[in-house]
């Protein structure tokens, strides 16, 4: 292959991988924000669950 088929392969998968991290990031707020209404426990821990992502803890954020 030359050069040029191997950037934009590259391109095309970083682009896949790009949407898949930034789905997943957006589907937790959207989850919560579904769940506001019926379970708004549920919907506050997902929030927060995304506030410790966001902030780099991860899952070291506070236990239950």
């Amino acid at each position: 292959m030359d050069t040029i088929s191997i950037i934009m392969i590259s391109v095309i998968v970083l682009l896949c991988v790009l949407s898949v991290v930034y789905g997943f990031r957006r589907s937790l707020d959207r989850r919560a924000n579904k769940l506001q209404r019926n379970d708004p426990e549920t919907a506050r821990a997902l929030h927060e669950a995304q506030r410790n992502i966001d902030l780099g803890k991860g899952g070291q954020g506070r236990r239950l």
